[in-house]
């Protein structure tokens, strides 16, 4: 009899450590580590057991990933050897010779004198921004230009035309340049200034309809985003810049022929994932 009782009192002390175990290991993984006791029929998990922690999906942001500027000592970015025209890349343009020459699709430019002519001190040997350049005759204009622009609203775009000239001494003083193919796909600043104008990259996938800006979504009214039936030649990211203008209305500017105001497409921030184009 006493062997029996003991028997007892040793399953009921076995069942109350597993009820304390299940119990214990289903608060610490939660609904992540997904424990439940298979001999038991199959229940919702408690509210507790459903929350997470974990960052939500990121929103449609394109086929590309945006790509990180250059680190001290990196050799200095270049973008492609030969890049297409009207896409952003990733360049350092070179503190040597005070800011006045960029080598960029295997030519030597010479920066312009309509833009700015009193660059700030500098800090390193380069300045992390963007390349892009257009053919002249394809934009009505002399000569072929390259722009170079960075993150800060501060430094306004500098432009550049091909070196008709011997090319300076100094410039054979730059540090080490490297290649990519990759286009920059500026995203933008983590948490605009309303009011402000960035550059950002619009990638062309849904028609044009979704924008990732901010951290948010963003989508334009109705179904189709003015100028998403154009029939574009690549999927490559287009060079436009972004101004919050509001709490929840972005507007998107993108490039336009010299002379011409740029089209502008209107956005209003929205909740979702945008991952279906719907």
């Amino acid at each position: 009899m006493d062997t029996l009782v003991a028997r007892g009192r040793r399953t009921r002390r076995l069942r109350r450590s597993l009820a304390v175990g299940g119990a214990t290991l289903l608060f610490a993984g939660g609904s992540v580590l997904g424990v439940w006791w298979q001999t038991e029929p199959a229940l919702k998990p408690p509210p507790l057991a459903v929350k997470s922690k974990l960052p939500r999906p990121l929103p449609f942001h394109g086929p590309y990933t945006p790509q990180p500027p250059s680190k001290p000592g990196e050799p200095l970015d270049t973008g492609p050897v030969k890049p297409a025209t009207g896409v952003r890349y990733r360049y350092d343009l070179s503190a040597v010779c005070g800011m006045q020459y960029a080598v960029f699709d295997g030519r030597v430019w010479e920066r312009s004198t309509d833009g700015p002519q009193h660059m700030p001190s500098l800090i390193g040997d380069r300045v992390h921004g963007y390349m892009r350049w257009t053919e002249g005759y394809r934009t009505r204009a002399e000569v072929d230009t390259a722009t170079f622009e960075t993150d800060s609203p501060a430094l306004p775009p500098l432009t550049f035309h091909p070196l008709s000239g011997d090319v300076p001494s100094c410039v054979s003083q730059e540090p080490k340049r490297r290649h990519s193919d990759a286009p920059a796909a500026v995203p933008g600043p983590a948490h605009p200034r309303i009011g402000v104008r960035y550059v950002y990259d619009m990638t062309k996938d849904c028609g044009m309809r979704y924008a990732v800006f901010g951290g948010r979504l963003w989508k334009v009214p109705g179904r189709f985003a003015p100028g998403s039936l154009v029939e574009w030649v690549n999927d490559l990211p287009v060079p436009a810049h972004m101004t919050q203008v509001s709490r929840d209305r972005a507007v998107l500017e993108m490039p336009a022929f010299p002379g011409e105001e740029p089209r502008k497409i209107t956005y209003y921030a929205v909740n979702g994932r945008g991952y279906d184009c719907s």
